[in-house]
C-alpha cells in the first residue's frame, strides 16, 4: 500500500491559504477616531474611543458567534455524509506531491471512514473511541486514541457536537463565490458557495487552517487543509449523499489473524 494518503489523513487527525476574518471592525474604530479629531477635544476623543473599542469588541464577538452558529447549523444537518472524492496535495511551491481518489463516510457524532481506491487501496476508520489505520501492504494495523488524535485539530468539527470542542477554534466566513456548469449563461445554473475557515486558537498543531465549502444545497462540496509543513490538501467531493442506510460494520475493522496490531492507545 502507498502510505502517502493514509499517513497524511492520519496527520489531519493529528495523526493531514486563506486568512479572512468574520467581520473587520477597523473601519468603525477609524471613523470614531476621525470624529474625535474633528471635535478637537482630547477628553471627548478618549471617551469616544473607549466606547468604540467596547462596541467593536462586542460586535466582533457577536459576529464570531453568529458565524460559528451558522457553520454548526450546516453541519448538524449533515448527520450523515458519504461521497466520492478527488484529493490533491501540493507543497509550499504548489508542486503536486500526491493525488488520490476514494470515498469518505461520516456520521455524527465522531465517526469517520476513509477509503482510497487510487493509486492504492487504503483504509482508515475512526469509530468514536480509536482511529484504526490498516496497512495491507505490510499487514499491520496501527491503533491510536481518537481523543488524542484530533485534539486541537479543526477536522474534529466535522463530526463533533460538543460545545467545549467548538470553543477551541476561531471560525470566519469567507467571501461567497459562485460555480457554474457548462450552461453558466443561464442564471438558474449558477450556484452560490459558502466557505468557512476554521483556525485552532492554540498554535502548534498539525493543521493550521481547515476551509469548508458548501454548495447551494448546503452540502459539503470541498475541504481544504493547510498543514504545519505548508502542504495543502484539497478534497473535492462528488456523488454526495446525506441520507443512506449505515451498515453495522461501517465503522469497524476486521483484522486478519496474520496482521500485526500496533496498539498505541
Amino acid at each position: 500500500m502507498n502510505k502517502a494518503v493514509s499517513v497524511y489523513f492520519i496527520s489531519a487527525f493529528s495523526i493531514s491559504a486563506f486568512s479572512i476574518s468574520a467581520l473587520s471592525v477597523a473601519g468603525v474604530a477609524e471613523a470614531s477616531a476621525n470624529a474625535s479629531v474633528e471635535l478637537n477635544a482630547t477628553n471627548i476623543q478618549s471617551a469616544y474611543n473607549d466606547s468604540a473599542d467596547t462596541v467593536a469588541t462586542a460586535t466582533s464577538v457577536s459576529e464570531s458567534d453568529a458565524v460559528s452558529s451558522s457553520l454548526q447549523a450546516l453541519l448538524s444537518d449533515m448527520k450523515q455524509f458519504r461521497a466520492g472524492f478527488d484529493q490533491t496535495v501540493v507543497d509550499a511551491q504548489q508542486n503536486i506531491v500526491h493525488e488520490a481518489q476514494g470515498t469518505l463516510t461520516m456520521t455524527r457524532p465522531n465517526k469517520l471512514r476513509w477509503e482510497t481506491t487510487f493509486p492504492d487501496e487504503t483504509l482508515l476508520v475512526a469509530d468514536g473511541e480509536a482511529v484504526w489505520n490498516v496497512d495491507t501492504f505490510v499487514e499491520q494495523v496501527t491503533v491510536i486514541s481518537q481523543s488524542n488524535a484530533i485534539k486541537d485539530n479543526p477536522i474534529v468539527l466535522l463530526t463533533s457536537t460538543d460545545e467545549a470542542t467548538w470553543s477551541k477554534f476561531s471560525i470566519s466566513q469567507m467571501s461567497s463565490g459562485v460555480s457554474a456548469n457548462n450552461t453558466a449563461s443561464d442564471i438558474n445554473n449558477v450556484r452560490a458557495l459558502q466557505s468557512y475557515q476554521i483556525t485552532p486558537k492554540d498554535e502548534g498543531g498539525q493543521i493550521v487552517t481547515l476551509t469548508l465549502t458548501f454548495n447551494q444545497d448546503d452540502e459539503l462540496a470541498s475541504l481544504n487543509m493547510l498543514d504545519a509543513q505548508q502542504q495543502t490538501s484539497t478534497l473535492v467531493f462528488n456523488n454526495i449523499e446525506t441520507r443512506f442506510p449505515v451498515p453495522a460494520d461501517t465503522f469497524s475493522v476486521d483484522i486478519p489473524d496474520s496482521f500485526i496490531v500496533d496498539d498505541q492507545r
